[in-house]
């Protein structure tokens, strides 16, 4: 038998990540019966890409009354998850919700209440835990390669293509997102929880808004009307991108929501330059940054244990050319080592690479091979369990609701303690 699914919010992600592979990839095992957006113009942009006529809703509870439905899948704006998830949960269906399960600790507690109250099930999707590169991190530390695990240096680089739509976008706004702090590095920080098998006990954090935001006299309300635009080295023209087009320029009138609002307006109050301390209940210290105006996009991290160092990377996207124009670097990305190109190394990465330096010297090193697909491959192995089903998990690779809120709790506990200049304590800010 079939699981039936229904999806609310139709953005990119909820169209690219679910909507699309429901349809093409699982329907021997799943149906989309659904669509709900406030925005019925977006969804039916589903409809067109597909050739399907899936039901469209504005009103989440008319779909749910209307609707047979096991599991409902949420893809709305984070500071939306908590309302839609809870009211699936007492309707008695399943979820599963893009990461960050929400954007606060309140509304955290809420959905734990909920769940513990109803007894269904939430999952929330961390795809970067499913890339093979970090899959192979995981089986290294629990073949015990490190020992007792000492601490953590992460530093994460968004760069001025990925790193600007940010801010271009509903996620500027605390009150959305919760900041990059909990929208983005929730990622982050449940690679770490998971990698070490601990939690994350108390936090303290830095953050400012240096590049982005109010930070630049030149700024309009959106690229598309700004009389800055043939100067700006992050203008989007909408017209031009036919699949951003296609789901929000020709939908605005349907909600009013601008895709391409300017990234130095003075509605931006996240942070774009962060960095934060946290320990860990097996007693584990992290220095984790984000970065969010990098020139190439990617992370390093080294895990400092008694028996030696594993040294990570993973250059993401990087602009061969150096270019002030925002369409020609979104149209010049290469998956490349910086240096390698300083080097005059050519071609694409294909492998990533681990390296593991014991205490007392040497070095071994274990090659990664890339894989397509999206977020590393991560996307489709996460589907495939999602929608597919598993009967063994040795890794532990899918995440539940306590995962999710010890990852984004990182986040808003770096939210209070950059407001008040003092270490917050995880445990203070939720129940189990």
């Amino acid at each position: 038998m079939k699981t039936k699914y229904a999806i609310v919010g139709v953005g990119v992600r909820g169209l690219g990540m679910f909507i699309e592979p429901l349809v093409k990839e699982y329907s021997d095992v799943a149906e989309l019966v659904a669509l709900c957006d406030r925005n019925p113009k977006r969804a039916q942009v589903a409809n067109n890409r597909l050739g399907t006529n899936i039901p469209i809703y504005t009103d989440f509870d008319e779909m749910l009354d209307k609707e047979k439905i096991d599991t409902v899948i949420v893809t709305t704006r984070d500071s939306y998850h908590h309302k839609f998830i809870i009211r699936s949960l007492e309707r008695g269906k399943d979820v599963i919700s893009e990461k960050p399960l929400t954007i606060d600790a309140e509304k955290c507690q809420e959905i734990l209440d909920a769940e513990k109250r109803t007894g269904k099930k939430v999952t929330v999707t961390f795809n970067y835990r499913f890339t093979p590169y970090v899959t192979k991190i995981k089986e290294l530390l629990k073949q015990d390669i490190l020992g007792k695990i000492y601490s953590i240096d992460f530093h994460w680089y968004l760069d001025t293509r990925h790193g600007a739509d940010y801010y271009r976008r509903w996620h500027g706004e605390l009150k959305n997102s919760g900041g990059l702090y909990v929208h983005k590095a929730t990622h982050h920080f449940d690679l770490v929880n998971w990698l070490l098998d601990q939690e994350p006990r108390r936090v303290f954090a830095l953050g400012k808004l240096n590049f982005y935001g109010a930070n630049r006299q030149q700024r309009g309300e959106r690229c598309l009307t700004c009389e800055h635009s043939d100067k700006c080295e992050f203008y989007l023209d909408l017209k031009n991108d036919p699949a951003l087009k296609e789901l929000y320029l020709d939908t605005e009138d349907g909600d009013g929501y601008f895709r391409d609002r300017c990234i130095f307006g003075d509605r931006i109050d996240i942070y774009d330059t962060m960095a934060s301390l946290v320990d860990f209940s097996g007693g584990t210290q992290m220095c984790y940054s984000l970065h969010s105006f990098s020139p190439f996009e990617g992370w390093r991290m080294a895990i400092n244990g008694e028996k030696g160092r594993l040294d990570l990377s993973a250059a993401e996207t990087f602009y061969p050319e150096s270019s002030p124009n925002f369409e020609d670097r979104s149209n010049n990305l290469a998956h490349q080592d910086p240096l390698k190109v300083a080097l005059g190394i050519d071609g694409e990465e294909s492998s990533d690479f681990i390296r593991f330096y014991p205490t007392y010297g040497g070095m071994e090193l274990i090659e990664v091979p890339r894989v397509k697909g999206g977020h590393g491959g991560g996307d489709v192995r996460l589907r495939d369990m999602l929608f597919r089903g598993y009967s063994e998990d040795p890794l532990g690779h899918m995440a539940d609701s306590w995962a999710g809120a010890m990852s984004l709790l990182v986040g808003a506990a770096s939210n209070q303690s950059i407001k008040t200049g003092q270490p917050v304590k995880i445990l203070d800010l939720v129940k189990k």
